[in-house]
Formats: structure tokens, sequence, C-alpha cells
């Protein structure tokens, strides 16, 4: 004998509103055993919200006209009418939600052949009766479920591997991108399949109509097709036999190659009194087909500064110019990818020159490609209105770069790697003098001092900065990129250690969103956080005067306050304007960018913070 629950008895089947609907559900012809509860979702539209709670049937109705509509249904249902039944039970449900409706809508929708949206309202009055412990709402709704999974037909849309830009519509609705190359859930019949991409200005097309069975899986392949097609390539497309030689038929080599070239004009300004303007070009030509690229960049910058370490020593201001050039180029043979590069930065007394060149290759069907790169950079450095010849110093960089890419969904890109850098050479700048104490006047110094307190109370001795001339640099990093269907969230992780002592963490993340084709607008946010050098002081100390002005100084001795334990926050974003519309041969876009970053450092003489502001403008153009 059955022992039944006080709840279980409660929703026991007594009143004439539950009669009804033990009627209505033998209308509905719902036959098998329980199935499994994760059916296909619809095909294109977003994911169903979660099921609202629903009213018990033993509780009747709250609403009259519902009911009255959800009696309609049945007899127009019993009348042969499934378009008018399905009229009705969404009717009645827009007043009041009704699994009992829900499950008759499911009978209804599927005799006009639209399963997919049955199966999810039988899906949804199953919900329902588990939540209640309706044990003859659960029963019907499975069967309904297991009655219809097996005729729910599916298509897969096979695209080339390079899909970027590609729109695809089923049945005039929007297919997101995350379902390309998977199994979509359709309803059985007559569907029209159309994709289209605009590559500088060209316009490629494909279209198909297909009739499917019921519990039909069909796969579509997708070739773009060129709006002017040659007899040749018609020729060509009957007579392959594969995919790949379909796509091949109509692709076409283009001599034309895309050529993009932009013009920037940034500035910064800081609440040291530093300020710089940047005006930069730069150009790259690439072709896709060809497998090559190139590029060039130059970007002069204009500095003045007059900030509290140039202040403290009685110096004037200056004003320098920096001109940093570069060049890059690749080449692809197959899946491997070779790139060289080189930079060339010249200011009055520092001459940077850097040669570079990395290698990917693309594995498991381009969904893992590992990388190598490295670098060697060699810099001389001189003293301001003094030649070479008279005095050079030299430092030299090599660092070596290794990383994956792995390709973790449609929507989801993680990049790794990790950087190893050594530099030997000198590192101290030359114009950078650090004030020395005596020993009982150190642990006196805090952190913001003024100039006027350090002056009174340093030593006469003021050196120059002095660094170790070796250093060896580790730094591993994470990037995840996740495209949502109107935008991208790209975060960035870095840890970084070196033999100075220094441990740093920065987390960098911004979300690309956008507003339209001619609008797309990203927050950013930065946030850096690192301890000091092992040698950093906040005040260092010159022992053993001997009476004549000779003072024991410290081996390493620097002023310089990101060497010293800080943290860095930088907040602003972006906007980039299309001016012109993306399937023309010329495209135009303006770029504006801004930023503020503030600086807090724990242990600095002079100030303890300092607020930056950096702005942008730029035009793209590529064509």
């Amino acid at each position: 004998m059955r022992v039944r629950t006080a709840g279980a008895r409660r929703l026991a089947p007594r009143t004439t509103i539950r009669m009804f609907w033990v009627w209505l559900i033998a209308l509905a012809s719902a036959i098998g055993p329980v199935s499994a509860l994760a059916a296909p979702r619809g095909p294109l539209a977003a994911p169903r919200r979660p099921i609202a709670p629903t009213p018990e049937p033993s509780r009747g109705w709250s609403n009259p006209r519902a009911l009255e509509l959800a009696k309609e249904a049945i007899e127009a249902k019993k009348a042969g009418d499934a378009q008018l039944c399905v009229e009705k039970d969404q009717a009645s449900l827009a007043l009041e939600d009704h699994p009992y409706v829900k499950l008759h809508l499911s009978s209804c929708l599927a005799a006009i052949g639209k399963l997919v949206e049955a199966l999810n309202k039988a899906k949804d009055a199953l919900g329902a009766g588990i939540r209640a412990n309706d044990e003859e709402l659960q029963r019907s709704a499975q069967q309904r479920v297991t009655e219809l999974l097996p005729r729910i037909a599916h298509v897969k849309l096979q695209l080339p591997k390079q899909s970027t830009g590609i729109k695809v519509t089923f049945d005039n609705i929007p297919v997101r991108q995350s379902l390309f190359k998977q199994r979509i859930a359709v309803d059985p019949g007559d569907h029209v399949i159309e994709a289209e991409r605009s590559e500088k200005g060209e316009q490629e097309y494909f279209k198909e109509r297909i009739t499917l069975a019921d519990g039909e899986d069909k796969v579509v392949e997708i070739v773009l097709k060129p709006s002017q097609i040659t007899p040749g390539e018609l020729e060509c497309l009957e007579k392959a036999t594969s995919y790949e030689e379909k796509l091949a038929c109509v692709e076409r080599k283009s001599s034309k190659p895309n050529v993009r070239v932009g013009l920037e004009m940034s500035g910064y300004t800081d609440s040291t009194n530093v300020h710089v303007f940047s005006p930069a070009i730069n150009a790259s030509v690439v072709s896709p087909t060809a497998g090559w690229n190139v590029g060039a960049s130059y970007i002069l910058d204009v500095v003045t500064a007059a900030s509290p370490d140039i202040v403290s020593m009685a110096s004037r201001s200056f004003k320098e110019q920096r001109h940093a050039s570069a060049i890059n180029g690749g080449y692809k043979v197959g899946d491997v990818s070779l790139t060289a590069n080189a930079n060339l930065s010249s200011e009055p007394d520092y001459l940077s020159r850097t040669l570079g060149g990395s290698m990917s290759v693309e594995l498991n069907d381009k969904l893992i490609t590992p990388r190598v790169g490295y670098n060697y950079s060699n810099d001389r450095i001189g003293i301001r209105n003094t030649p070479y010849a008279q005095y050079e110093r030299n430092l030299a960089t090599h660092e070596a770069e290794a990383g994956v890419t792995f390709v973790l969904s449609p929507t989801t890109l993680l990049v790794t790697g990790v950087t190893v850098q050594f530099e030997r050479g000198e590192q101290s700048k030359l114009y950078r003098f650090v004030p020395m104490f005596p020993l009982d006047v150190v642990n006196l110094v805090s952190p913001g001092q003024s100039i006027a307190s350090v002056n009174d109370n340093r030593l006469s001795v003021r050196p120059r900065e002095q660094l170790p001339r070796e250093r060896d640099r580790i730094a591993i990093g994470a990037r995840v990129n996740h495209r949502f269907p109107s935008g991208t969230l790209r975060v960035d992780e870095r840890l970084y250690t070196d033999n100075w002592g220094i441990k740093a963490s920065t987390t960098d993340g911004r979300y690309l969103h956008d507003l339209g084709e001619h609008l797309r607008v990203w927050p950013h946010l930065r946030i850096h956080a690192q301890s000091g050098t092992s040698f950093y002081r906040l005040a260092y100390a010159a022992e053993g005067a001997d009476g004549q002005g000779t003072f024991l100084l410290p081996p390493f001795r620097t002023g310089d306050r990101e060497l010293s334990p800080m943290i860095s926050i930088t907040a602003g974003g972006g906007a980039r304007i299309a001016l012109t519309s993306e399937r023309a041969s010329t495209q135009f876009a303006l770029i504006i960018a801004g930023e503020v970053m503030y600086s807090y450092y724990f242990k600095s003489l002079f100030i303890k913070s300092r607020t930056a502001v950096w702005g942008s403008v730029g035009l793209e153009a590529e064509f």
C-alpha cells in the first residue's frame, strides 16, 4: 500500500477543475515513457528565460477569461483547427501562466509543425509538474517530451576556416556566431539559409533551400560566391566532390592587398609637471591570399619636464625630442607563420636599436597555436652636449618569449605566454642624483617629505644614481577574449619578478561593445601593484666621513620611485566611430581614447602620489 504525503494529498485530483484538465491531457495525445530533460533549444532565439512559478490546478483559475480561452482552444483542437488552438492557448497564457495550458499548447504547436517550440512548452510543463509534485502533469509532460524529441531535425553549418565577417540567416533570422559549426535544432519542413560577406567592397553571397524530414540531420556547406561568377567557376563547382574543392573553385587570388594607414595625435600631462606631445603615423599592407604582410610606424615624442627631481637640484626644466620608428613583416607558409621586426629610437643622448623575430605553428585545425620569439636590443648611452667619443655607456638586452594560443570555443580565446629578459650594461639614469643623509637622520625621513626639508637635512654630497649592471626578468601572463552577441570582453593578467627583488601583478580588462554598425565603445581598467627592489631606500645614509668631504656611499642607490613599492590604477575608455559603411571599398574611422592614471608610492621622497591624464585622437583608413 502506497503512503501519500500531506503535500501529495493536497494535489490529488478531487475538483471539477482538475477533472477538466485530465480530459484536456487525454486530448493532447501524448504517448511513450519518460525521456531526457536536456532537449535542444530553439535554433536562433536567445535562451529561454527560467520557468515562472505556476498555480496549482487544484486551486482553480484566478482569471476567468483565461479559463474560457483555454476551453476555446480545446474546442478548436477538436475541430481540427490547430492554428486557432495555438492562438487561443497563447492568449490564455498571456492572462494567466498555467502549466496545463502550456502542455495543451505543445500539442497544437506540434500539429502545425512547430516542433522545437512545442518541445520547449512541454519541458516548461514538466518543470512545473516537478516543482509542484503534480504526478499527473509530470507523467503527461514526460510523454509529450519523449514523443517530440526524435522528431526534431538538426542542421549543422559548415563554414570556411576564415569565417570572420560572414553573416548567416536561417529563415531570415540572424544566426549567432556561437552557433556556427554547431548542431542546431530546427523544425522539419522547408527552410532557407542565406549568408553574405563584404570584403573590400566586393560582395559574396550564398543561398540554399532545404527540406528536412522528421528527425533528419543535415550538414549545409556554405560556399560564398562572388556577385559575378564566371562560367569556369560554375563548371568547377559542378565537378567538385568535397567542400574544400568547392571553396577552391570560388576563391579568387586577388593581387590587391589590404592597405591600412593611421594618423594619431596624443598628449600626456601629470601632477609632477611632465608634459608630452606625441604625433604618430603607421601603415600596413597585408595580403591574406599570398600570406605576407609588412608594416611601419613613426612617433615623435616632445617632452617638457619640471618634475620634483629636477627642481630639487635647482635645475631648469628641460625640453627634448625622441624619434622612434619601427618596421615589421611576416610570411605564412602553410601552417607556419614567420615574422621579423626592427626598431630604432633616438634622443639627444640615447640611441636604441632592436632586432627580433618570431615563429608560430597552427595545430589541431588551428585550435592550438604555439609561438616562440626572440629580440635583441643594443642601447648607446651618452651625456647631453657631449660627443659619444668622450663619454659612452652601453646596455644589451636579450629577450625570449614562448606562448600558446588556444581556441576554447567559437567565442572564447585563451592566450598564454612567458617572457624572460636578460639586461647587461649601464642602467642608471645619469641625470638622476640621490640625496644622502647622516645615519642619525635616515630614520626620521618620511615619505613625501618636501624639497626644502630634504635639503635642510641632507649631506652636501649628492652622487649619481648607481644601479646593478645586470638584471634578469621573468613574466608570465594570460589573456582571455570572449565574444558576446554584441561585444568582446578582454581580460589580461601578468605576474612579474626579477633578481632586483621586484614582484608585481598587473590586471587589465576592457569590454568592447558594439553600438550598431558604426560605433564601438570600450571602458578600460588596469591595476598594477608591486614591491620595491631589494636596494631601494626612502633615504640613503652616507657613512664614514673623514672630515675632508669623503663619504662611504652605498654601492647601489636610486631615486627612481618606479623602483619603489607602489600601486597604480588606470581607468578610461575609448570609441571607434566608423565614418563609412563596412561594405565600402575604402573605409574611414575615427578613434578617440582617454585615460586617467593614479599612482601611489609608499616610500618616495618629495611626492606620495602622481595623477596623470592621457588622451588621443586618430584617423584610420583602410582600402
